[in-house]
């Protein structure tokens, strides 16, 4: 930390009282931002973020707009009941149409290439189409669409469709919305990490000692949010992301799902595969905030990519990366006041993108606008 004294004009910006300080710069607590600044243009708002840019899982994730493959549902079927999927799955769809809407597709890169849920197991392939009845009735109480989920074939393998499932930018996506914010007036602090949140005082405490100080507090700091907020239960898992260089004959252009959306799988950039996922061969070292690569996930996805995707020989990876994301017990996040002057958002469990903005929207009519 930089020694320095405060200087008389400094004095008025240490000092000043925001009307909503947001503490996580991510697509919830930009949206939520942006909604409120948007609805109560002469309020102050701050967004704090302890990184150079949003290191959560805003913009490392793998881009993908989606709302659940069959065997997804049918694994939430275990753990939730079924108004509360419904609701859930609504959430998505809608939250991914808010985003669309407010940030643009072109702004964000959004595209529907075809979406597909890919299976190796005949047994689990039979139990999925067994489901497929309920899963397409969920998407319509939810979304008003018909027959979303379709039994075919794709590259060879037995696969379920997904109509109206796409792919984005995350990069693109948060650049867009951090713009609109500056546009609307939004402040904001980079590298400023939170040491204490005093949600009753409406104020929170810098690790470089210095205090901020709000009529409301909005935390949106989704896996980390247990380190801030001891009593908010939410469990981290750790992501593994890897793209590939340049592969001739490309053919996964799509989007893909496996295994209970474990897996995941795309087409970006130049006839390149993004392949994530397997966190559940060991769940419990991934259940953790700490970043970087686990080799035994690392080996098991390149090894899917020769035996199973049948990459061609030679292929090579590109870039690597790891992304934080937040869990709760059921998958339905929370949102919920937590005092006076504060409110949390957080367990977005692997749907942030889908859910970020709906519940930043959500959030931010949950705030109370002082007289």
């Amino acid at each position: 930390m930089i020694n320095a004294e405060r200087s008389f004009w400094e004095s008025e910006l240490y000092d000043g009282e925001f009307d909503l300080i947001v503490i996580g710069a991510g697509l919830t607590g930009q949206s939520i931002a942006h909604f409120y600044k948007g609805s109560h243009p002469e309020e102050k708002v701050l967004v704090v973020d302890r990184g150079f840019f949003p290191i959560g899982a805003s913009t490392r994730n793998a881009g993908f707009a989606c709302f659940g493959s069959v065997t997804e549902h049918m694994a939430d079927m275990k753990i939730e009941e079924e108004p509360k999927i419904i609701d859930r799955i609504r959430r998505r769809f809608n939250g991914l149409k808010l985003l669309r809407n407010t940030l643009g597709d072109k702004n964000i890169e959004y595209r529907e290439p075809g979406a597909y849920e890919i299976f190796t197991d005949q047994k689990v392939y039979k139990e999925a189409l067994a489901h497929l009845d309920t899963c397409n009735r969920w998407l319509n109480e939810a979304a008003g669409v018909n027959d979303v989920y379709g039994a075919t074939e794709h590259n060879g393998f037995p696969a379920i469709s997904i109509k109206h499932e796409g792919c984005l930018h995350p990069g693109k996506m948060m650049r867009t919305l951090y713009e609109k914010n500056l546009k609307l007036g939004v402040e904001f602090r980079w590298q400023s990490p939170v040491s204490e949140i005093r949600q009753n005082e409406g104020s929170i405490l810098l690790e470089n000692g210095i205090e901020l100080k709000g009529r409301q507090l909005a935390v949106a700091t989704n896996s980390f949010t247990s380190k801030l907020l001891g009593d908010i239960k939410i469990k981290p898992g750790r992501g593994f992301v890897l793209v590939t260089k340049p592969i001739p004959d490309f053919k996964w252009k799509g989007t893909y799902h496996y295994d209970a959306g474990y897996y995941y799988f795309r087409g970006v950039g130049n006839d390149q595969l993004l392949l994530g996922g397997a966190r559940s061969l060991d769940i419990d070292v991934e259940t953790t905030t700490e970043f970087g690569t686990n080799e035994k996930i690392k080996n098991h996805l390149l090894s899917f990519a020769n035996d199973v995707l049948k990459l061609p020989q030679g292929w090579e990876v590109e870039i690597e990366w790891s992304g934080i994301m937040g869990f709760t017990p059921t998958k339905s996040p929370i949102l919920k006041r937590i005092s006076d002057k504060a409110i949390v958002v957080a367990g977005l469990s692997g749907m942030g993108v889908a859910l970020g903005m709906q519940l930043g929207k959500e959030a931010s009519e949950l705030l109370r606008v002082e007289s």
